[in-house]
């Protein structure tokens, strides 16, 4: 198409409808979950109590909606394919109090014009059904045909004409996992509704009309977990759902399902009052799982703001958020999980200390590395001079000498149990040696090592360096599919929802070059035969759904899958806080960890080392 310049006249003239329908289609469906919203919320609207979804190819190839609605009658089914033709409302007014799903009649035209549309629907007092076909927005057929009560839409080809628009679509894993969280999202909004799921001619889930929420909370949420009933009414709202405890916490949102008027939306405002109802009980960076069903008056809530009608806009967005929070953490303390703390404690106990004229204390610089030129001299004899003043009271001194007598290293009972096979013990035939100056003198909270290399003092979070270590050590073996798998005597099945069970498939191909031998056992069921070596004093399922999870998280924020595994892997073998390290151990940690390519950081961004020097100390002591 040639550019016009300012020169050249311009005319101004009506789009044809077909262009019309195709930028308007570009707007409704987005991808192919889209196209499954829009039609289960007209199935709904249509009154059906029973609605089936089959997918084929994540939707590209086929979507196919059953319900037992209402139906359409003959006169009126073409009608339904004009743009802006609707049932549901009438006039401009009802926009501020709308009670149905759909209202802006541009699902089913959008639709049309985008794919090969066929739609068979019979009313109650019809004696047959009307088939009718759509290719690209054009009419192709319409014909009488024998047809059960309620509805039945079949796409084929979805984006067939708009290949910049399918070019975009992710992979089918992903695609599958989004109509799958709708489809789940929609069943928890109509719990008196049977919903069914069917991907590639496997049945992900069946949920039996007339359920109660407590049932459909715990289908798609999981069965083994303990929810907590939520229920409270304040200011503009009506709350009731179901909620995890702060241990059933996820590293990203999608155990978190927000419903408005059993519209399913979502909403960073609600998301927020969600983990803040928790207060600290809930881990940086992780969220709370649960089903939360808001009331709120029609006229207070703005669906007209997207054209998935996904987003709402809120009137009374700030009271909203606080009465969600308030409720939300009554539960949790009339639950027993939130301690009350009488008034006279300390009101802020995670502020940082104030000096005397008010100011906060200065703060150590935990981004700055390492001496430069500590590391050109590291691998020199040292004679390691541990000083353990973790526990004062066993510290014994040398009268002769004046040095501090270490106590032999013991380890509890548990805690040996519990060490990962990767314990940092060096191989006999290995000389443990660090630079000269460079010496081990204390440890403390059993997580953190002290270690002075002349006016400096190194802080080593022994958990995320040994988690450095692992994770490059993990990148290499599952390029050569060598992480040692461990074989289970018995092997152990695992229930997934219907989100988890996708994302298995998606990542089981890299789980078995990890050291898992995974496979799907029927339905939604997972079978775990071995699990990686390094895991083996793990429980084997704690250990499963804690990597698929890690995973997800980890997927969203650009890892891709290989990553995302060798990181989930060294995170949950790595020493952990409370494994107490030999001096041996402590000082091999530290030259492994020089050994890695980047030993500043552990995978998820944190430091594993800080330092301290001279200067800092005297500054906080106002000796500078």
């Amino acid at each position: 198409m040639q550019r016009l310049t300012k020169r050249d006249k311009r005319f101004i003239k009506p789009l044809p409808e077909r262009v019309i329908n195709k930028i308007a289609a570009g707007e409704v469906i987005e991808r192919p979950a889209a196209v499954v919203k829009e039609l289960v919320e007209n199935a709904i609207d249509a009154g059906a109590d029973n609605i089936e979804i089959f997918i084929e190819k994540s939707g590209a190839k086929l979507i196919k909606i059953v319900d037992n609605g209402c139906g359409i009658p003959e006169d009126q089914i073409e009608i339904a394919f004009s743009r802006h033709a609707t049932s549901k409302i009438r006039n401009f007014d009802e926009l501020n109090a709308l009670y149905s799903y759909g209202f802006r009649g541009e699902a089913l035209p959008s639709i049309a014009s985008i794919s090969r549309l066929r739609m068979v629907s019979r009313p109650y007092d019809a004696a047959v059904g009307i088939e009718i076909i759509y290719e690209g927005g054009v009419l192709q057929s319409k014909q009488p045909i024998a047809a059960a009560f309620g509805t039945t839409i079949e796409i084929e080809n979805l984006f067939y004409n708009t290949p910049a628009r399918r070019k975009f679509l992710k992979a089918e894993s992903t695609e599958t996992r989004h109509i799958s969280r709708n489809a789940m999202g929609m069943s928890l909004s109509r719990h008196d509704i049977g919903f069914s799921f069917t991907s590639n001619n496997k049945l992900i889930f069946s949920l039996p009309k007339e359920s109660t929420l407590k049932d459909r909370a715990m289908a798609v949420l999981g069965q083994d977990k303990k929810l907590i009933k939520i229920s409270g009414e304040e200011g503009p709202v009506k709350l009731e759902g179901y909620i995890g405890s702060p241990d059933m916490a996820q590293q990203n949102r999608y155990g978190q399902f927000l419903f408005i008027n059993n519209r399913y939306i979502q909403s960073p405002t609600i998301a927020h009052a969600f983990s803040a109802g928790y207060k600290e009980m809930m881990p940086r960076g992780r969220f709370p799982i649960g089903v939360l069903l808001l009331e709120v008056d029609v006229e207070e809530v703005d669906v007209n703001v997207h054209p998935t009608k996904a987003e709402v806009r809120l009137s009374q967005e700030r009271d909203i958020h606080d009465a969600v929070y308030h409720i939300i953490k009554e539960t949790l303390r009339n639950d027993g999980i939130i301690p009350s703390f009488p008034s006279s404690t300390f009101s802020s106990p995670n502020a940082p200390f104030e000096n005397q004229q008010g100011g906060y204390i200065a703060g150590i610089n935990r981004n700055e590395p390492a001496h430069p030129n500590l590391l050109q001299e590291l691998y020199r004899p040292l004679n390691v001079q541990p000083a353990d003043t973790n526990e004062i009271e066993n510290v014994q001194i040398n009268k002769e000498t004046g040095e501090i007598i270490e106590p032999p290293t013991s380890q509890p009972d548990e805690a040996l149990a519990n060490r990962p096979s990767t314990a940092l013990e060096p191989p006999p035939s290995e000389i443990v040696s660090l630079a000269d100056g460079f010496r081990l003198v204390g440890r403390f909270s059993d997580l953190y090592l002290l270690l002075q290399a002349g006016q400096d003092l190194f802080i080593i979070d022994q958990h995320t360096a040994h988690e450095r270590i692992l994770f490059e050590e993990n990148m290499t073996k599952v390029d050569n599919s060598s992480i040692e798998g461990q074989a289970m005597l018995f092997p152990v099945q695992i229930e997934l929802d219907p989100q988890q069970f996708v994302l298995f498939e998606e990542s089981q191909e890299m789980m078995n070059k990890s050291g898992f031998d995974v496979s799907a056992f029927g339905g939604t069921t997972v079978n775990i035969n071995a699990i990686p070596a390094i895991l083996k004093k793990k429980s084997p399922e704690k250990m499963f759904m804690r990597i698929l999870d890690d995973i997800v998280s980890l997927k969203e924020s650009g890892y891709d899958l290989k990553k995302a595994m060798a990181q989930s892997i060294a995170c949950r073998s790595a020493v952990m806080a409370g494994d107490r390290l030999t001096d041996k151990e402590a000082t091999h940690l530290l030259t492994r960890l020089l050994e890695c390519k980047n030993m500043y950081a552990c995978p998820h961004g944190r430091p594993t080392f800080i330092k301290i020097s001279r200067q800092d100390l005297d500054r906080q002591f106002g000796r500078a």
